[in-house]
């Protein structure tokens, strides 16, 4: 990319005001150009393949509803696209600190990630993440977050044991994202009562606070498959 042009960038995100909040970090300097925003994973493949960014900024938040885990995959499969047929940088933006979602998005191909907070708070090093993702420099990752996650390869020692049977579970879901809990049950032949307090378990075993989070990991530990 010529030095004298600006990074294009396209903005992804469910919150307007994360919307707005960026293009107002990232324009106040010479180095960006906002050129295109959006909500969803669908605005996403759509501007990109409209606009050819340099890249795309792809906010992930976490709503509290039982649509959730779907989304996640949906997000993962977006990335993967974006990079593989749009050519383009994808640096991932969320509030969430969890080490599966790290791992996920960066091999869903995703070149950086960081935490909102910290990327709205300052624009410089919010433009200096991009400009290092454009740039193929080190990987772009919040300073907040060196220090509490391992980056690439999980230590076996601390990989948790999950059982056959709630292994099952998880890939039902992994294939089923679109499904209720209560579906989900009953493709298992099981009470939902009895997923529940097995998903339930699943997140505590996994050090997660929600299904979301405990199907990530099982996806980062390679213990569930996702089969295109």
């Amino acid at each position: 990319m010529e030095k004298s042009r600006k990074i294009r960038v396209v903005v992804i995100d469910s919150q307007e005001v994360i919307r707005i909040g960026v293009k107002a970090a990232l324009e106040t300097g010479d180095r960006m150009e906002i050129i295109a925003a959006g909500a969803t994973e669908d605005d996403a493949l759509h501007l990109t393949n409209l606009h050819k960014p340099d890249v795309v900024l792809l906010g992930l938040n976490a709503p509290n509803n039982s649509a959730l885990p779907a989304r996640n995959l949906a997000v993962l499969d977006t990335i993967d696209h974006l990079v593989k047929f749009e050519r383009t940088n994808v640096l991932v933006l969320s509030r969430l600190e969890q080490r599966g979602l790290l791992h996920s998005v960066l091999r869903a191909g995703a070149g950086g990630f960081m935490l909102k907070d910290e990327a709205l708070n300052s624009s410089d090093v919010l433009a200096q993440a991009i400009e290092n993702l454009v740039q193929k420099k080190n990987l772009p990752l919040s300073l907040a977050l060196q220090d509490k996650l391992f980056l690439y390869e999980p230590e076996v020692e601390e990989m948790p044991r999950l059982t056959k049977r709630r292994i099952k579970m998880m890939q039902t879901i992994a294939d089923n994202p679109h499904l209720t809990v209560a579906q989900i049950a009953e493709i298992l032949g099981i009470a939902e009562s009895t997923l529940r307090n097995n998903l339930s378990a699943i997140s505590r075993t996994l050090a997660t606070s929600s299904l979301s989070g405990a199907l990530i990991e099982c996806l980062r530990l390679g213990v569930v498959k996702i089969y295109r």
